[in-house]
């Protein structure tokens, strides 16, 4: 109850739209915390408990956001090798979006792409230039997977976003 005056209080000083938003971020952002220190106490012989592959997609929480970077709850595909992300605490995902308009940096995904799980929205798109290294502990569930095909097409759209020559 204090803590609802005092979020009043500052609402009237702030008076920002988006406050609420991300307050309550800020506010789940310490579950995230603890969650995430959890995690990395239950490693043993040096393995992190949850072990994505490359290819997974999972739900992430990508948290309140700034502009046009990705916010809130997303399909995010694992890019990361999964040797690393054995052990790592972090990994490297790609957002997935479900809106129609497809840049020069998103790599369709189809029906045909997913080759275990479901994915509700199709076709989507991996938004390549979003590529970001977040907590395990944002890692909300594994949804699907998807093909070496599409991974592979997936890497070529990176290396172009990044302009990796090879």
């Amino acid at each position: 109850m204090l803590l609802n005056a005092v979020i009043t209080e500052i609402k009237k000083i702030i008076n920002r739209i988006d406050f609420d938003n991300y307050f309550n971020w800020f506010i789940k952002k310490f579950d995230f915390i603890d969650i995430s220190k959890q995690l990395n106490s239950k490693k043993t012989n040096g393995l992190h408990p949850i072990r994505p592959r490359k290819g997974e997609i999972y739900t992430v929480e990508f948290g309140q956001n700034v502009g046009s970077e990705l916010s809130n709850m997303h399909l995010g595909i694992i890019v990361q090798d999964s040797l690393k992300n054995s052990v790592s605490s972090t990994v490297v995902v790609i957002p997935i979006s479900s809106s129609p308009k497809l840049y020069d940096t998103h790599q369709l995904i189809t029906a045909n792409d997913v080759i275990s799980g479901k994915l509700n929205k199709l076709p989507s798109k991996a938004k390549a230039e979003q590529i970001t290294c977040i907590d395990k502990a944002r890692l909300i569930h594994k949804v699907a997977e998807l093909s070496p095909t599409f991974m592979a097409k997936l890497e070529q759209r990176i290396k172009k976003t990044l302009d990796i020559k090879s």
